[in-house]
């Protein structure tokens, strides 16, 4: 009788202890898992990573419980590597695996789709899925939500859908938010509208580094460049600029012109001794840009040699650069530096840059060379930009019919810049007028509706050269019956930090002497 007692009274104890120490066994279990997938994602290899996911699913399915919290948590994990990797076995679990999805599920499958280069579109798509799933199963967006969504939309032009988007969020009570606010900003500055942009900033209740450098960037990318470099000023109030708000001002001083602020910006960078930003290579690059931009090819050069680091884009700038002001050696020379010592691959745009140099200096047989090297031993494949640099290149060395071959033979079919380019070319000649005709039509075909007045200027130059007086004369009858003037040319100049612009022929500037 003392000994059942004893064994009943003892039972208990026993069980809980099992239980107890099954719940240990289990925890460390679901603990080992997660540090296995910790390790996987911190993998170099994305194949080799999702190889390692997969077993640790196969696994977690054989010796996890499907309804256990830690099992939940695992799976949100799962999901969470997956997205990085592989999205369609993403998908795939997130359908089997996530019975009821919370908000950090869907937004990772929405951030995934985000940052995916051809399934941005489903971003949208999911958050829709995610507001109609509220009939079984409540789940509201959250303000990680939007940002992912809004990027999409960006992307895409998607104005309607980032309207409605914005509309939730003020429904949502989420107006306020800075980090919603940022990508509400963003997307109206990607979409080209600068007002709606505007007043979200004006808006907003708290402001962060990242607002300013989104409103800066639109600004820029919009060309309301007096009013970026307007708000950058009005941003060292509340904060100290970063590399991003610096590369923007850079690019609205080298689209300005403005070299005294840009050297400012530059002095800037070296008085915050921030070494993170003054090795930094797009804050470099954005310095590249703008000293070349400006005319400033020594400081150029100066900048270029002290990096630490330079990308293709580094080169590419230099060879621009110098080529656009017409100094070819050092354009080329740049080039072979690049392919020799640099140990880069040149891209489609240092061929820009090689064969625009060529075409100042009318090296036709370096053009020719350069082409072929394009594409025969980089296989790169030509684009618009670079047929236009050879048949500019060709026409300006009154090569008309070979210029008229590479046109013939393009696969693309040619814009209204290439049939201008044989057209002035012959303008400058003694060529047959029939070609010249034929070309003025080509254009006005390629650019309907546009303003052909520096056309008809060309076709009367190419019957003056003739001495086809009675044509010239009927061409100048035309544009003026038609009320069509040439466009006069633009010009800026910067005097003391001031940036003023002035057309040929205005005498309205009192500082014209």
């Amino acid at each position: 009788m003392v000994v059942a007692n004893m064994v009943l009274a003892l039972a208990p104890v026993a069980t809980i202890k099992y239980n107890y120490n099954h719940h240990v066994q289990t925890t460390n279990h679901h603990h080992r898992l997660l540090e296995l997938l910790n390790q996987c994602s911190s993998n170099n290899s994305s194949s080799s990573s999702m190889s390692q996911l997969k077993q640790i699913h196969a696994h977690t399915l054989r010796t996890t419980c499907t309804n256990h919290p830690l099992t939940l948590f695992l799976n949100s994990r799962i999901l969470h590597f997956s997205s990085l990797y592989d999205l369609d076995y993403a998908f795939l679990f997130f359908h089997t695996h996530i019975q009821y999805p919370n908000s950090f599920a869907w937004n990772t499958l929405i951030r995934a789709c985000s940052r995916s280069t051809d399934r941005k579109h489903q971003a949208f798509l999911l958050y829709l899925q995610m507001l109609c799933s509220q009939q079984e199963n409540v789940v509201t967006p959250d303000k990680h939500t939007f940002p992912f969504v809004l990027k999409a939309c960006a992307y895409l032009f998607a104005m309607t859908e980032g309207i409605q988007l914005h509309a939730h969020i003020v429904k949502m009570g989420l107006a306020s938010d800075v980090y919603i606010n940022n990508s509400l900003i963003h997307f109206y500055g990607s979409c080209g509208c600068l007002e709606d942009a505007r007043h979200v900033f004006d808006e907003m209740p708290e402001r962060s580094v990242v607002s300013w450098n989104v409103m800066i960037d639109t600004l820029v990318q919009l060309n309301e460049f007096d009013d970026a470099l307007m708000c950058f000023r009005e941003m060292q109030e509340s904060f100290e600029a970063d590399s991003f708000a610096i590369q923007s001002v850079l690019r609205a001083c080298a689209c300005l012109g403005a070299l005294s602020l840009g050297m400012w910006a530059h002095a800037y960078i070296l008085r915050t001794r921030d070494t993170q930003v003054a090795d930094d290579v797009l804050v470099n690059n954005c310095l590249l840009d703008m000293y070349c931009k400006c005319g400033s090819l020594e400081n150029a050069k100066s900048v270029f040699q002290r990096m630490s680091k330079r990308d293709v884009t580094s080169w590419n700038t230099m060879i621009l650069g110098f080529a656009m002001h017409g100094q070819v050696v050092a354009a080329l020379d740049y080039f072979r530096q690049m392919v020799n010592e640099g140990g880069l691959m040149p891209n489609s745009i240092t061929f820009s840059g090689v064969l625009s140099a060529c075409r100042h200096n009318g090296l036709v047989n370096e053009g020719r060379n350069y082409f072929t090297i394009m594409t025969t031993i980089y296989g790169i494949e030509p684009v618009l930009e670079h047929y236009g640099c050879l048949v500019d290149l060709l026409a300006r060395a009154g090569l008309i019919s070979e210029a008229l071959d590479v046109v013939s033979n393009m696969h693309i079919k040619p814009d209204d810049v290439i049939w201008r380019s044989i057209l002035d070319a012959c303008s400058k000649r003694t060529l047959g007028i029939e070609i010249s005709e034929e070309m003025a039509n080509k254009i006005m075909e390629s650019e309907e509706g546009g303003n052909f007045s520096g056309v008809y200027v060309l076709l009367s130059r190419v019957y003056a050269v003739a001495r086809k007086w009675d044509e010239v004369s009927s061409v100048r009858k035309f544009m003026t019956d038609k009320g069509v003037a040439k466009e006069p040319g633009c010009s800026t100049i910067e005097i003391d930090g001031v940036t003023h612009e002035f057309f040929a022929g205005d005498t309205s500037l009192s500082q014209i002497y």
